[in-house]
């Protein structure tokens, strides 16, 4: 019986581990399925297995991530367009090109790993949904750049300011209501 509930529980520790949308918590989520399997390995007579995967797999591989996972510096960047099936200008589809390379070479300069996501989801479901380091909001000419952390916002907007984009407005702002966005 007890056989059977931990290997119930590797089955939802893997589903919880490939589902959550954080990597930290997947991480942590396969350091307790190996622990489990290390003891589903106990009950099935191989103790030397479960030794070494519960000091292998549970401790090292689990501490080996965290820590590479601490020292990667993955930097998201949600881009999304108020009207998204919109026939825009070709010189603002160029100019919205250019930031976005721009704002990716600046990441990239900085050592991040820019992780660029385009979305259909509006500016206040992102907001209130998604767990981002930039948003990057077009409605129609106008560019709204914002995000929680303020000292990568401050770098970014330094950088894009020196450059310049004809056929677009900049709007940089520290998670601003949409509302202020179209005023």
């Amino acid at each position: 019986m007890t056989e059977k509930i931990f290997l119930i529980g590797l089955i939802i520790l893997a589903i919880f581990a490939v589902n959550t949308r954080h990597l930290r918590r997947a991480i942590i989520y396969l350091g307790i399925f190996s622990l489990v399997s290390s003891l589903v390995y106990l009950f099935y007579g191989s103790p030397d297995v479960a030794i070494a995967e519960a000091v292998i797999g549970s401790t090292i591989t689990t501490v080996l991530f965290l820590v590479s996972f601490k020292k990667s510096r993955v930097f998201i960047i949600y881009y999304a367009n108020a009207d998204f099936n919109s026939s825009d200008s070709r010189k603002t589809i160029k100019a919205r090109g250019q930031i976005l390379k721009s704002i990716e070479k600046f990441l990239i300069d900085h050592e991040f790993e820019p992780q660029l996501i385009m979305t259909t989801k509006s500016y206040e479901l992102i907001l209130a949904s998604e767990v981002f380091d930039l948003l990057v909001y077009q409605d129609n000419a106008q560019l709204l750049i914002t995000g929680p952390d303020e000292y990568h916002l401050d770098g970014i907007e330094t950088f894009l300011k020196d450059k310049s984009f004809k056929d677009l407005e900049i709007c940089f702002g520290r998670c601003v209501e949409y509302e202020e966005f179209r005023s």
